[in-house]
């Protein structure tokens, strides 16, 4: 596969909070999941055996998210210096129609109060995200 159209995401995280490298883990992590999070639709509530009651979650993935998920998972980690250059992307890659989630922490831990933290871009082709991360250093 030609190097434009591999399948990646792209994880954005806030320098400016100055998060642990924990902290920053737990919140990269938060936006990959939440990519297909938002997406799943709760179809029926189950109960086992054993009395544990649970809802079967149903998601469709597009070509992208299969090639993704049945291939590297690969992930690049890229910075923004503050909640404005965050959002703004989160806005211009919606815009676009790209798979993306956006992270709020509830400042339970670390930081002070809730703040925009990360955001995940993808699992799409490489070529269709790159104009929007180029830009971008890496963290």
């Amino acid at each position: 596969m030609e190097n434009n159209r591999q399948v990646k995401q792209f994880i954005v995280i806030r320098t400016d909070l100055e998060m642990s490298m924990g902290k920053t883990a737990a919140q990269a992590s938060h936006a990959a999941m939440k990519v297909f999070f938002d997406r799943m639709c709760g179809v029926a509530t189950m109960s086992s055996e054993d009395g544990m009651v649970g809802t079967l979650y149903e998601i469709f993935l597009t070509e992208e998210e299969v090639i993704w998920k049945e291939g590297l998972f690969t992930k690049i980690v890229k910075k923004v210096k503050n909640e404005t250059q965050l959002l703004k992307l989160y806005e211009e890659v919606k815009a676009s129609g790209l798979n993306v989630s956006l992270i709020k922490d509830a400042a339970l831990t670390e930081l002070k109060e809730p703040a925009y933290t990360a955001i995940a871009i993808g699992p799409n082709y490489v070529d269709r995200i790159e104009p929007h991360v180029k830009r971008l250093q890496n963290l």
